[in-house]
């Protein structure tokens, strides 16, 4: 039972001696691991548990259920723009600091989840959530590797991936217990005995030596440009339903100001020395054929997964438990595949792995049956596959944009991979909400125009009603209806993006694993060391960069 504490004991003396050596023992190691994986853990688990409420953000805070999207999107915002001065902020104020920031931040901002009846007050902490997430990202996956002993360093790569999307496939059902069993506010309170356990940890473990901080400029007006262009098409995403899209003049002159505004961040960016976002990058053909394919993959783990279990909230009276329980699935069929990919990489072609992800994805949209009828059995298979789809998506990807770069510009496209992938699901989310919106009120239109008695006549069948109570059934069932009818249709929408970007995948040009100068293959473990700031291979020649 003193085992812990004479382990923090034995390393807090030999830090005393030289706090800049990281000299832990065994428990020490595993200790700094388990507070660093739980940072980034909380991370993805700050959006995982509002995928399965967004009909209970809803009913709490007053407003419709396109509006509780918007605390999805508000992450997603923030975690995008964040992520892309991570890098210097941790070596401008020391990585200790900013974890510790980051977490209380992430910590404080979730208060308002908690306590607030205010559904602005509640957007603005869903911001800073995101915006703590996106400090966090990069810099967990950094301190996982560093800390690491040398023979974990490859396992602390690949765990870096596992903790990112692990909340994200059995979060929600973890959600929907909580939510089911107490209240769906208490999904969030998780976030405060597991962020003050791993603030601790890692607080006892680690301390910032101030030689090691860097005084590097940073493109703080390139960055501005960004989150305003940024912000605008989001806004645009978010109300264009609710102001009528391009009839409303305020929609035609946000979108005009935000085009502006991203043509000046083009050439504001083209002309720096150092800046926000490399943007050379989308000179090479593999980075930018694969990029839509990143960018859907988000958008439907995300946004796609959200309006699922919104309608069978909503529209199946599922409750929130079995609609997290239709999800849990994906993750036993990801985690496991996603754990093993970097071996599987390196013996199989990454077109052929990005292959199986979006055919996986196209069977999931082509054969998912939503209805009435649908029974539990068939969508815990559709979202298994959807699972096996999702364990062949980032590091095939991944080896497929990263290939053939430079260690030297490793760094600089992860952050615009990163950026983009982000942001792009936060659009995406917003765009297949819309569409969900729209489609339903087409399809009940049509439903009504065709046989506006078909639904009493439906009614009549199963329940015993008659006058205003039949009547009101009767337009709850064709709401209901067209609801389902709608998201059938996204389905299918699903099916047919997941078919147009593998053809983009298969556009890019190989061999994918080799660089310049290098003989051996290069596998996604050292592609993530590598971007973090670390040689994966010590001693080795420096990559010679071909032209784009």
């Amino acid at each position: 039972m003193y085992r812990v504490p004479t382990a923090l004991g034995i390393h807090l003396a030999v830090r005393s001696v030289s706090p800049a050596v990281p000299a832990f023992c065994g428990m020490d190691s595993v200790l700094l691991l388990l507070g660093l994986s739980s940072g980034l853990l909380l991370a993805s688990w700050s959006l995982a548990w509002s995928i399965p409420m967004l009909p209970y953000i809803a009913g709490a805070y007053s407003t419709s259920l396109d509006h509780a999207i918007w605390s999805l999107t508000f992450y997603l915002l923030a975690w995008a723009l964040a992520v892309v001065p991570a890098t210097w902020l941790y070596q401008r104020f020391g990585e200790l600091r900013m974890f510790q920031i980051s977490l209380i931040l992430l910590m404080v901002a979730t208060l308002p989840d908690v306590f607030s009846d205010h559904f602005d007050l509640f957007l603005g902490g869903r911001f800073l959530q995101g915006a703590a997430a996106g400090f966090l990202t990069p810099l967990t996956r950094r301190l996982l590797i560093r800390y690491a002993p040398l023979r974990w360093q490859k396992t602390a790569a690949d765990l870096s991936i596992v903790n990112l999307v692990l909340p994200l496939l059995a979060g929600p059902s973890l959600a929907g217990w909580i939510a089911y069993t107490w209240d769906w506010r208490a999904a969030a309170v998780l976030t405060f005995p597991v962020g003050l356990l791993a603030l601790g940890m890692v607080s006892a473990l680690l301390r910032d030596d101030p030689g090691e901080r860097l005084r590097q400029p940073f493109d703080w007006i390139g960055l501005l440009l960004l989150a305003a262009w940024s912000t605008i098409f989001q806004i645009v995403l978010n109300r264009g339903e609710d102001w009528n899209w391009w009839d409303a003049p305020a929609i035609r002159w946000l979108t005009a100001l935000g085009a502006v505004l991203l043509v000046a961040f083009f050439l504001w960016e083209r002309d720096q020395p150092h800046p926000c976002l490399d943007l050379r990058l989308l000179r090479r053909r593999n980075y930018v054929l694969a990029l839509p394919a990143l960018v859907f993959g988000w958008g439907l783990l995300l946004g796609g997964n959200g309006l699922f279990v919104s309608a069978l909230i909503s529209h199946a009276n599922y409750s929130a438990f079995w609609a997290g329980v239709v999800l849990l699935p994906m993750a036993l069929g990801g985690v496991p595949l996603i754990a093993v990919m970097g071996p599987v990489s390196r013996r199989v072609s990454p077109r052929w792995l990005a292959t199986i992800c979006f055919g996986f994805v196209a069977i999931y949209g082509f054969t998912t049956r939503l209805n009435l009828h649908s029974n539990l059995r068939s969508l815990l298979l559709s979202h298994l596959i959807e699972g096996i789809a999702i364990g062949f998506y980032l590091v095939p990807l991944s080896l497929i944009m990263f290939s053939r770069l430079p260690q030297s510009r490793l760094s600089a496209a992860a952050t615009l991979q990163n950026f983009v992938r982000i942001l792009g699901g936060a659009y995406l989310s917003s765009a297949f909400s819309a569409l969900w919106m729209r489609h339903g009120d087409t399809f009940r239109a049509h439903l009504a125009w065709q046989s506006p008695t078909l639904p009493l006549q439906s009614l009549r069948e199963h329940w015993p009603v008659s006058g205003p109570a039949a009547q009101a059934l009767s337009i709850q069932h064709l709401t209901t209806q067209s609801a389902v009818l709608s998201m059938q249709s996204m389905l299918w929408l699903w099916g047919w993006m997941a078919l147009v970007v593998l053809a983009l995948v298969w556009l890019t040009k190989g061999p994918y694993r080799r660089r310049a100068g290098q003989v051996r293959r290069v596998t996604i473990e050292q592609q993530i060391m590598e971007s973090a700031g670390f040689d994966a291979e010590p001693g080795r020649q420096e990559d010679v960069e071909r032209a784009p």
